[in-house]
């Protein structure tokens, strides 16, 4: 990851601001995302080198298929990230995701982890199954989120981050939220990324990236988040490093999430 701080620095000047989408995409709020990922994304952008996109289920998938398995990959086997209900409580679960791929060199050769919000668990679809399937939520790949809607699938999935603590967030607070859909390309197939080369999702900002440590860290807030059939939850990142039982680790993409139904 050391090693990484020089492609930082020729994007941001070594500031350590958020960072802005290169154009504009799903998200709409300002994209914090780091140096860390500035490898990880350019390997993900190569997967199209390894496999064509098969014919996929809506406009998200028909006409840039080639183009979207460059950008996401498009690997054909169902992830073998653990996905694990750590606890329940008042209506609130505490759900751990491994999305590790491997580690960074494994970007290319590793499928999404996708999960379902209702039942707290994995879905088994693949990189290629995902664009017809309305059983998954959101998809997970070391630091990279998208919803199962838009151009991410076949789904009504759409986010919006909350400046509000996760206890306070109620029903009350989808009134009026500007909730975005996964929005890849523009015209003629052209993908919209972040400054780091990772697709530009509603989930761009979740976290922020300190250059010393080079650590990952959740946004202090809550996302409102619209599941692939409409349903509605709220979720808290509360950690990057988590193990499955819940605790605090080293091995980044292990997330910690606590999600309530809303």
């Amino acid at each position: 990851m050391k090693s990484l701080s020089v492609a930082a620095c020729v994007l941001v000047a070594c500031s350590s601001r958020p960072l802005e989408p290169s154009t504009a995409g799903g998200g709409t709020n300002g994209n914090s995302a780091g140096a860390g990922a500035v490898a990880e994304a350019g390997a993900v952008a190569q997967a199209g080198a390894v496999a064509e996109a098969g014919s996929g289920g809506g406009k998200f998938a028909d006409s840039c298929s080639a183009a979207r398995a460059q950008l996401l990959g498009a690997i054909d086997t169902v992830s073998s990230g653990v996905v694990k209900l750590v606890s329940e409580a008042s209506g609130v679960e505490t759900l751990y995701v491994d999305a590790t791929v491997g580690g960074q060199d494994g970007v290319t050769t590793h499928p999404w982890t996708f999960i379902s919000l209702g039942s707290a668990s994995k879905v088994a679809v693949t990189d290629l199954t995902s664009v017809h399937s309305l059983a998954w939520d959101l998809a997970f790949k070391r630091a990279q989120i998208y919803t199962n809607g838009g151009e991410g699938g076949p789904g009504e999935g759409a986010s919006v981050f909350l400046d509000k603590d996760f206890a306070q967030v109620t029903s009350a607070d989808l009134t009026g939220a500007g909730f975005a859909t996964e929005t890849f390309f523009a015209g003629d197939c052209n993908p919209i990324v972040d400054l780091t080369g990772a697709a530009s999702t509603s989930f761009s900002s979740w976290y922020d990236y300190d250059q010393q440590s080079h650590v990952l860290s959740p946004v202090p807030g809550t996302w409102l988040v619209r599941s692939a059939t409409g349903k509605f939850f709220k979720l808290r990142f509360d950690s990057y490093y988590a193990t499955p039982n819940g605790g605090m680790g080293s091995v980044s993409g292990a997330y910690l999430l606590e999600i309530g139904a809303l």
